[in-house]
């Protein structure tokens, strides 16, 4: 088993109006934070083009990916970044959450375009059917190692059917995203058993209806317009914050930057039916004038990979 460090930040737009809390007061503590718990994977959410920059500057070890949401890639993102002394992106890709998402579009109304970010991640070096000698296994490695996808996603925090929709369109596409570019098992055999990550800020919390949709079996919900979307019984996620081990941290993720606001986890880490979690934090860490770098707080998940043999 491969254990992955994961952690999802949605870190707030640069909004002029927020005065002490703008973001060139908050951009070096969250880059901070970042290099502090070192993750594998970082996950951010609304950075705008500027905030983008700002993140690849502050985090030299991160290879970052991602586009903004708007006609030409302005606009917030949702960007991945993986450590490059352990990991690189074999491929990635943005699609919308809508009814045309391989193009700039909104739908079901949403109040904003809505994307989601994916790559393939492989270890660094590693090529397709590569094993690494003893020498350059790290503890927990075990022989050929798998790539996996992590995705990274925003949802609409108006409308309640755009949220059910955008569910029902991740549940059905990343598993069909997992299993584009086949790995060469042993014996030469296509595996399409690429294990996939879920991440982001779903504006909405544990039990509502489209984290039933993505974490329940039958996919949760009643289907809208007749569609069975979402309702096929398989390429369930699980949430981390439930199936870890250990748990750590607050049962909210919602700050107003001083304060924590109860009863708010709206910010989750899914993972795919054989990815294990070995644990789920909420992270409290406060900047030099002891404030929340953000309105919402990071989750960090340890997550374990199956390997091939």
């Amino acid at each position: 088993m491969t254990g992955i460090r994961i952690v999802s930040y949605n870190v707030r737009y640069a909004n002029r109006n927020d005065h002490h809390d703008a973001w060139h007061e908050r951009r070096d503590a969250v880059a901070r934070l970042v290099r502090f718990h070192r993750p594998d994977v970082v996950a951010f959410q609304e950075p705008i083009a500027e905030q983008r920059r700002d993140l690849r500057e502050r985090l030299p070890g991160y290879a970052l990916v991602g586009r903004g949401r708007d006609d030409g890639g302005d606009g917030e993102g949702c960007p991945i970044g993986v450590r490059t002394d352990r990991w690189r992106i074999a491929d990635h890709g943005t699609f919308w959450l809508s009814e045309t998402p391989g193009s700039p579009s909104t739908d079901w109304g949403a109040t904003h375009p809505r994307i989601a970010t994916w790559a393939r991640v492989q270890p660094a070096g590693d090529r397709p059917g590569e094993t690494r000698g003893d020498g350059d296994r790290e503890a927990g490695d075990g022989g050929r190692h798998r790539s996996f996808l992590v995705a990274n996603t925003h949802f609409d925090h108006v409308s309640g059917r755009a949220r059910r929709a955008s569910a029902r369109l991740l549940r059905r596409r990343l598993p069909e995203i997992a299993g584009d570019a086949s790995e060469t098992a042993t014996g030469g055999e296509a595996d399409h058993r690429r294990p996939f990550v879920l991440v982001g800020d779903l504006n909405c919390t544990p039990g509502s209806t489209p984290h039933q949709i993505l974490t329940e079996t039958d996919g949760g919900g009643e289907a809208e317009g007749g569609e069975n979307e979402g309702r096929d019984g398989v390429n369930a996620f699980r949430d981390a914050a439930v199936a870890a081990d250990l748990r750590h941290g607050p049962a909210t993720s919602l700050t107003d930057f001083a304060r924590l606001i109860d009863g708010r986890r709206i910010d989750h880490v899914l993972v795919s039916p054989t990815v294990g979690v070995e644990s789920f934090a909420t992270l409290t860490d406060r900047d030099d004038r002891g404030r929340y770098p953000s309105d919402h707080l990071p989750v960090f998940a340890k997550v374990t990979l199956p390997t091939s043999h």
